[in-house]
């Protein structure tokens, strides 16, 4: 059992390790690329400004495709609770004219 525990809490170790690693990965990368635009723009502050606005629109477009996945699906959720809620309606109906029938109350 011990044995378990331990090579579950190395797993967990190596994975927030290369968590750690790969978000300092990502960020000296970013890092380097906004000096890298500021020589070329001239400005630190323009650069800073570009790479944010380029990450701001990967993030939307990314959420804008993932969420239209989303509303085509619940659409065709909706269509199905709706012609549910239709036939439903139809059967309540039904059983209301029978009922009447026999009870003799649509005369």
């Amino acid at each position: 059992m011990a044995s378990t525990e331990n090579r579950s809490g190395r797993l967990v170790t190596a994975l927030f390790i290369f968590a750690v690693s790969l978000f300092c990965t990502l960020l000296c990368g970013v890092g380097a690329l906004v000096v890298w635009l500021a020589e070329r723009l001239g400005s630190l502050v323009v650069a800073a400004v570009v790479v944010a606005l380029f990450f701001a629109v990967l993030a939307t477009v990314s959420y804008l495709l993932s969420v239209r996945e989303l509303i085509t699906r619940l659409r065709e959720e909706l269509a199905t609770i709706y012609e549910m809620a239709l036939d439903f309606r139809k059967g309540y109906r039904w059983v209301v004219r029978q009922v009447g029938r026999l009870l003799g109350l649509n005369e």
